[in-house]
């Protein structure tokens, strides 16, 4: 039995190896892709509402697609979701919807619903397998079928209305895990079902403690609550010091740069992290390379639709053969769902590395702060914070931004979350931070020269009423941590709602 147990793997192993090396990120590869995915698209839509609607009868080929078919965001789709979820047929696609994608609600307004088709299904699912052949391929030490990995995700279900499963997408493609993997993947269907957080935990800790965990996969801050609860039960100063052959975390959600350093002081050595680009809607970008020097590369899913807004200039969309490399563009994308034009109000970057064409993560539409035309993108007020920490060696855990005034000025508010019995000077933060923003951003610079913006200001708050936010949110899926806030308003309003203002340490 173990000698065909052995040829199944290394079969598979092969196969997976195989499949990562014949995967489409080539340019050109990539351009044929869309045109073949839109006349597939086109012919699974015809005869529902939305092709009625948008008169799809008449588009016939990608480029004419892109031209004047209109992008939607959530709010223009709604009224299809709300007809399928009152059980109206054929409205976004035509087979049966089965379950509702629940979006993390970053904004703070309700989740969205995202109806999943068996079709959407099936393409989470083979960017799973694209994403496993591909760090087979970058990791040829590591059989990803024998290996055992931690993979912690949201519940499955949260709920059921009028016939459908509601819940977020971690948690329904948790129920989809192969058998063959699934005997190696921790913890269970049954306790990440456990909607307790301390016996889920609990339950975690029991069935993979003595697993030869090598690979860890989930959003950061999950990862690291799970790695601080194992080390509180053990009694172990690192994580290497239970599972010596963990290599690999695989990370959604979030960007890795702010809590890498944290995770691989946690762990006792430094990890390979591999950045996924998913959201509700959609696996967009799947990791193309390790993330490295600050930067993690993406490619395209080749099973999607894509067309591209540029940030500057003229409001056109453009198609994947219209591109040109370094430029902003924002993402739209469109899915097997039926959600064909998707406005994702993010914003990506191109560039082409032996012909293939890969993608970097820039930012999202309305965030950064731009308070007197200064455009500081969220990658320079998280490279002025990380930057700040490491400089004075202080355990920041987490920051808001927030415009604020000072002497009748615009400025900089930065809200940083310490340890307790951290002894930490508000001042010097605020000194550095400022200093450091300037170096960064040349605008920002240039506005404080002028006297147009004033002086960073800094608040500390004990990070355990941060902590307290996160252990109430932590069950709504992709859970992204708050970071900046476009006005004063928002940001005391998300303070009043989230956080105790006891946690105020100066």
């Amino acid at each position: 039995m173990f000698a065909v147990n052995h040829v199944v793997h290394s079969l598979g192993q092969t196969y997976l190896k195989t499949y990562g090396s014949r995967m489409t990120t080539n340019h050109q590869d990539l351009l044929e892709r869309q045109e073949s995915n839109f006349l597939n698209m086109k012919r699974a839509l015809t005869g529902t509402r939305l092709y009625k609607d948008l008169r799809l009868a008449y588009i016939n080929s990608y480029e004419e697609f892109v031209n004047h078919v209109p992008v939607y965001g959530y709010d223009e789709y709604a009224p299809y979701v709300d007809m399928i979820a009152a059980g109206h047929k054929d409205i976004l696609f035509k087979d049966k919807a089965d379950y509702f994608g629940l979006s993390s609600g970053t904004s703070g307004k309700d989740s969205k619903r995202v109806p999943y088709n068996e079709r959407m299904i099936r393409m989470f699912i083979k960017s799973q397998k694209r994403i496993a052949s591909k760090i087979s391929t970058l990791e040829p030490d590591l059989n990803l079928l024998k290996a055992g990995r931690l993979a912690f995700g949201s519940d499955p279900y949260l709920y059921s209305q009028n016939g459908f499963k509601f819940g977020y997408i971690s948690g329904i493609l948790s129920t989809r895990v192969p058998k063959v993997l699934a005997k190696n993947t921790f913890p269970s269907r049954e306790v990440l079902a456990i909607s307790n957080w301390d016996k889920k935990i609990e339950l975690l800790i029991n069935e993979s403690i003595e697993q030869d965990i090598q690979v860890v996969s989930g959003i950061p801050t999950y990862i690291i609550s799970i790695f601080e609860a194992v080390l509180q039960k053990t009694g172990k100063k690192h994580i290497n010091e239970i599972w010596p052959n963990l290599k690999v975390f695989v990370y959604a959600a979030t960007p890795i740069k702010q809590y890498k350093d944290r995770i691989d002081r946690l762990v006792g050595h430094e990890l390979n992290y591999y950045g996924v680009y998913a959201a509700t809607e959609a696996a967009i970008g799947l990791p193309y390379s390790k993330y490295e020097n600050g930067r993690q590369r993406y490619f395209l899913n080749p099973d999607l639709l894509y067309s591209f807004t540029p940030v500057e200039g003229k409001t056109q969309n453009v198609g994947l053969h219209q591109i040109e490399m370094g430029v902003p563009y924002f993402l739209n994308v469109g899915t097997p769902n039926g959600m064909i034009h998707y406005c994702m109000k993010d914003v990506v970057s191109f560039d082409l590395v032996n012909g293939d064409l890969v993608f970097e993560f820039v930012g999202r539409k309305s965030t950064g702060m731009n308070l007197a035309a200064e455009k500081v993108s969220d990658d320079d007020i998280l490279n002025c914070y990380l930057n700040t920490k490491k400089s004075l060696n202080v355990d920041l855990r987490h920051y808001f931004l927030s415009p604020g005034t000072e002497d009748g000025k615009a400025t900089y508010m930065w809200t940083l979350f310490v340890a307790g019995n951290a002894n930490v000077d508000a001042k010097t933060l605020a000194e550095n931070l400022e200093k450091e923003m300037q170096r960064i951003n040349g605008d920002y610079s240039d506005c404080r020269d002028v006297g147009v913006l004033g002086a960073a200001q800094v608040q500390i708050m004990n990070a355990d009423y941060l902590q307290g936010y996160f252990e109430k949110n932590r069950s709504r899926g992709q859970f992204k941590m708050k970071t900046t806030f476009e006005t004063a308003e928002e940001y005391l309003s998300f303070i009043r709602q989230n956080l105790d203002q006891a946690g105020t340490l100066q």
